[in-house]
Formats: structure tokens, sequence, C-alpha cells
């Protein structure tokens, strides 16, 4: 089982670190379209990027505490 457990942190943290990438990305994206969406408005409006990080932190968070309920022990070892 601990192979297992190794390709499963493996796994998990190359998806984190694709999901870094990916929001790198959006971040650009999203800045982007912001500047496309205020040049001809006389008004601004607030940029959506604050949200999407807020919801990436706690998709981390989320996860990590997912994680680690799953894995800690069910019961009390005996003394």
């Amino acid at each position: 089982m601990k192979i297992v457990s190794r390709i499963v942190v493996a796994l998990g943290l190359a998806i984190f670190v694709v999901s870094l990438l990916l929001l790198g990305k959006d971040v650009i994206d999203i800045n982007q379209l912001h500047a496309v969406a205020n040049a001809n408005r006389s008004t601004n409006f607030p940029s959506p990027l604050n949200n999407v990080l807020i919801t990436f932190g706690l998709a981390v968070v989320g996860g990590f505490l997912l994680g680690l309920g799953l894995t800690l022990p069910r019961r009390r070892a005996r003394e």
C-alpha cells in the first residue's frame, strides 16, 4: 500500500501544479477581458479576479482538509 500512497501523492501534486498553471492563464485572460470590457465605458465595473482567486483558495483548502480527514485513522489505537 506504500506504493499506492506515493502514486496518489505524486498524482495529487501534479494535478495541483497543473491547476496553478491554469489559474495563471485564467488570471491573464480575466485581466484582458476586463480591460476590453472597460475600454468604451464611462463607468468601470469591478473585476471578477478576486472572486476567482478566493474560489481557488477555498478549493485548495477544502481539498487539503478532505484529504487529511480521509487519511486520519477512524479509531484510536489500543494502548
